[in-house]
């Protein structure tokens, strides 16, 4: 018996430790930077980011810059004048103009990241060193003998001062104000010591150092961790403190003798979010919970964590690893709360239909064929052992509830307006209501006009407490006279209106919607809208299709917007409706505006007024005012891709917002659906120059924040990157302005090509999104400024225009001296001159054209000598399509002239530049590859000499007004 207590003894505490250490799994999310995404070593020694946001990772084998979609590593290269002194990379701090302290195993190497090159390197002979400084690059090198600050004017470190305290080389007890001060805290020391200049950037005579020293704590400290501002430390008594250097207030956390002797040595020490988090010398991370009174909780014990960084502007913690590249560890972001029915009970397969919450925090779920749930104070942890299935006259727990074979599905759920109960619709011939005091689901006989007829309830309007509408499909619409009894409720009249709309009768309605007492608009599926008058009980039917030329006559929901605008989701796209009187007028929104899916079987409008919408594929954000949409599909923390009809609700009494769908509902608290989601800068990360990679800080002018190039560089790449380490499916769309006439389509290409851009000044703009808040997207603009050749600038056009008159007049005054033009009109005053129609001038006639619809396109291609030409010209293109350098300098070869005299000859001939003649008859070659084969994209735009795709999908959008893939679909035979 003993035994078997120590047994369940054991059981119990390994169960506590298990919950206690995952407890941290389930508050956090995890991901991993390493080989995968280009890490040149999976020992990472240190974490740091720089003032624009990049993360720069020192690893055991080099220096890396990641911006969250791309690494970039650099490492030793003796083949250069300067380079990292070693790959080991151990440190790394901010320096002055826009530069990295990068310190390595041999010495201290200042990295500039305009030129991404090391400029420098300092080597500290004989002493142990570590470099300290702040944003602004104000620097120091702490060493075990000596003090030494960076003197910017003289470009190196000057001694300043012997260092006569211990300095613990294994904690981070030093940090940098931002005033440029030192602050050290020794090891077993009750003061703090700082050290000041007041410059950095003059000559070293004029250069003062001021040393103070001021009282930090009681006692000896025995560790200090210093992390961005926050100071934690452990004194002789082992009690551990949070100090902040800014405000400077002292908290007292916990003693932590127990915790050293039980992990051994502390790593590291900080702050993140309320906790206190631990790394340990043996491996793994100790979270001390605020929540809990700091007590421990152990979180990845096999995790080796070498550095620590806190990235303030996302919450995210940066840990380097020892073997497992970077773990960033983020606060769980959902946006739902998730109910799935088979983790409530595996005996529940229907979905979510019917939706309701009732004061008591109640929510109840309406299946579609097993009956009703109540699941009481969903917003608590759900117990599925207080949960129950009612079906009609019957209730069971849903523990031992087993579908039976009689189907129960339930689609509507109304809270009622002059009863303490609600009403049920059902797949019946009757109404059902729930009783809060007979805890049941009843009947109410009598209240569907059409007996025998097997009606769906979808949707009620409870005019008055004796009137009420219902919205069914089989029996179209009907009017109940309820009649209240102690017993129960029973139909003291019930009455069914007959619509009609092109001869036919409608009697399916998905939805109903009161405006005011008067009016309710109905939705049908498959003839539209219904507006009926409830003072003259007079209908009218309006036909979506026929106002918008769009299949949306199939409506599945309902949402009042405003007094004079409600939106209707249908089974091909979200419309909007405005109405004044009888004058209603439509918009239409789908995939065209921006929907990922059109199938819109919800919708509810938030506190904010956004919309959310529950699809086919993923519950999307829709902004009426500024048409913006975002879609969350299995992202944020939902995980219900597909949702249901009936199945969207708003609680009253807290806001929350519900959508169910096949497997299960979620909410959403009317909180958490306006919060704003982070918007990362954007940088430029490469400039390509005719496919080749060129350093951007030779061409980018910070100041005018412009890139200049000149007109043999007139064909380049952008590559950015909008810096957001938790969010890998930001879109972007770009516009060359000046250039190009429209925006490119959003996708997540983050590389924009532009060829042969002439002369002149354009401004280049990215705009960027994830989510739709106050506006769609951000956006970042760049200038761009591309300088003409000499001979083709202003001043050398000024030259030729000066040498043209200059030559004009030297001929007139020859003429004159030569008295040419005394001759010339006193022979046509003559009439010995006789003007002649040019015979070389012929035309072709019908018979002698050449069979080419280029030349027959081409306006001045007359002449047959003309024809010729052209003809071998698109003979050579034809030859020489899947060549990527086909141009002009290509074509002259092959026809033995000069390039200039074969540019000047064409564009008299064509009208147009042999490059924009190449171009089109590469797309309409891509359009007929397209139409007579199978070929993939990728393959068609290989054939016809394209190298970039992006480039290819913009032409081909601006030329055709589609995508490839969508031309393809609409012009192929099936």
């Amino acid at each position: 018996m003993k035994m078997k207590r120590y047994v369940v003894l054991t059981l119990l505490l390994l169960c506590g430790a298990m919950l206690r250490a995952t407890s941290l799994e389930n508050s956090f999310l995890l991901s991993t930077v390493n080989h995968q995404q280009g890490l040149s070593n999976s020992a990472v020694l240190c974490v740091f980011q720089d003032n624009t946001g990049l993360m720069w990772l020192g690893t055991y084998d080099g220096l890396n810059c990641y911006d969250g979609r791309s690494m970039q590593v650099f490492r030793t290269d003796f083949s250069k004048s300067r380079t990292l002194d070693n790959n080991i990379i151990s440190r790394i701090q901010s320096a002055h103009d826009n530069s990295l302290w990068v310190q390595s195993f041999s010495g201290i190497n200042l990295f500039s990241m305009d030129s991404c090159t090391v400029v420098d390197n300092y080597v500290f002979s004989n002493e142990e060193t570590l470099v300290y400084s702040n944003s602004k690059g104000n620097s120091w090198v702490l060493g075990n003998k000596y003090l030494y600050y960076y003197n910017t004017f003289h470009h190196r470190f000057i001694r300043v001062a012997p260092v006569n305290f211990k300095v613990d080389r294994y904690s981070s007890s030093s940090f940098v104000d931002n005033s440029g001060t030192l602050h050290v805290i020794p090891a077993q020391s009750t003061q703090i010591y700082h050290f000041s200049l007041n410059t950095f950037s003059q000559d070293s005579t004029k250069v003062e150092l001021s040393v103070s020293s001021s009282a930090f704590h009681s006692k000896p400290i025995d560790k200090v961790y210093f992390q961005n501002g926050i100071c934690c430390f452990i004194d002789a008594d082992d009690d551990l403190y949070m100090y902040d250097t800014q405000r400077k207030a002292k908290v007292y956390i916990r003693n932590v003798k127990t915790l050293r002797a039980k992990y051994g040595t502390f790593i590291n020490v900080f702050s993140f979010y309320d906790d206190i988090l631990v790394t340990l010398n043996t491996g793994g991370i100790i979270r001390l919970a605020a929540s809990g009174q700091y007590h421990e909780e152990i979180f990845r014990e096999g995790l080796r964590v070498f550095s620590v960084y806190i990235d303030n502007r996302q919450g995210i913690l940066w840990l380097g690893t020892d073997g497992q590249g970077v773990v960033k560890l983020s606060r769980k972001n959902s946006l739902a709360t998730n109910l799935i029915l088979d983790k409530l009970s595996p005996n529940i397969s229907g979905q979510v239909r019917g939706i309701m919450t009732d004061k008591e925090g109640t929510l109840w779920m309406g299946t579609k064929g097993d009956g009703l749930i109540r699941i009481p104070n969903y917003q608590a942890k759900v117990k599925p052992e207080a949960a129950h299935v009612y079906l009609p006259l019957y209730k069971e727990p849903l523990s031992s509830y087993v579908r039976q074979q009689k189907f129960h599905p339930v689609f509507m759920l109304k809270k009622g307006r002059y009863t303490d109960d609600f009403w049920v619709g059902m797949s019946d011939s009757v109404l059902y209501y729930y009783s809060y005091a007979k805890d049941c689901v009843l009947p109410i006989p009598g209240s569907l006009a059409i007996k025998k007829t097997k009606a769906e309830v979808h949707g009620l309007y409870e005019a008055t407490d004796s009137t009420l509408w219902l919205a069914t499909v089989g029996a179209g619409l009907i009017k109940v006279t309820p009649e209240y009894m102690p017993q129960g409720i029973r139909t003291k009249h019930a009455k069914q209106y007959r619509f009609f709309f092109k001869q036919k009768e409608l009697l399916e309605y998905s939805s109903l919607l009161a405006y005011g007492d008067s009016v309710l608009w109905l939705g049908t599926r498959g003839q539209g809208l219904v507006k009926l008058d409830l003072r003259t009980e007079e209908y009218r039917v309006f036909s979506l299709q026929s106002l918008l030329n769009k299949a949306v006559d199939d409506i599945l929901c309902l949402c009042a917007y405003t007094e004079r605008r409600f939106f209707i989701g249908t089974t091909a796209g979200l419309v909007s409706l405005s109405f004044e009187g009888d004058k209603i007028t439509p918009t239409y929104i789908g995939r065209e505006q921006g929907l990922f899916n059109n199938m819109i079987h919800g919708i509810v409008k938030d506190d904010k007024g956004m919309l959310w919408l529950g699809t086919n594929k993923g519950v999307i954000k829709y902004d009426p005012e500024s048409g913006g949409t975002y879609t969350y599909y299995y992202s944020r923390g939902i995980e219900i891709g597909e949702f249901s009809d009936d199945s969207y609700y708003k609680c009253p009494y807290t806001g929350n917002i519900f959508l169910g769908g096949v497997n299960g509902l979620l909410y959403m608290e009317s909180s958490g659906t306006a919060v704003s989601e982070y918007y990362p800068e954007l940088v430029l990360r490469q400039l390509m120059i005719r496919r080749e990679p060129v350093l951007l800080a030779d061409y980018f002018k910070p100041e005018e924040k412009k890139i200049i190039l000149t007109e043999s560089q007139n064909s380049f790449a952008l590559r950015f990157a909008a810096l957001d380490y938790l969010t890998g499916d930001i879109e972007y769309a770009y516009i060359l302005e000046g250039y190009d006439t429209k925006w490119s389509l959003f996708g997540k290409e983050n590389e924009a090509y532009f060829k042969d851009i002439p002369a002149g000044e354009y401004v280049f703009r990215v705009r960027y999104k994830k989510d739709v808040l106050d506006t769609v997207y951000k956006e970042y603009a760049v200038k761009i400024e591309i300088l003409p050749f000499w001979y083709h600038s202003t001043v050398a056009y000024c030259i030729y225009l000066f040498l043209f008159v200059l030559l004009l007049s030297v001929l007139f005054y020859w003429l004159y001296k030569k008295d040419i033009w005394r001759k010339i009109f006193s022979l046509m005053n003559a009439g010995n001159v006789q003007v002649e129609a040019d015979s070389a001038d012929v035309c072709l006639t019908e018979s002698q054209s050449v069979p080419c619809r280029w030349t027959k396109e081409l306006p001045n291609c007359k002449q047959p000598e003309q024809v010729d030409f052209i003809m071998k010209v698109v003979g050579l293109i034809e030859q020489n399509l899947n060549k990527e350098d086909l141009g002009s300098t290509l074509l002259a070869e092959k026809m033995n002239i000069s390039p200039r005299q074969f540019y000047r000859k064409f564009k008299e001939i064509a009208g147009i530049s042999p490059s924009d003649f190449i171009k089109n008859y590469r797309l309409e070659k891509a359009v007929q590859v397209l139409l007579e084969t199978h070929l993939s994209i990728q393959e068609v735009i290989d054939s016809i000499g394209i190298s970039s795709r992006p480039y290819f999908y913009k032409e081909f959008t601006r030329k055709y007004g589609m995508t490839p893939k969508q031309y393809r679909e609409l012009h192929q035979p099936k």
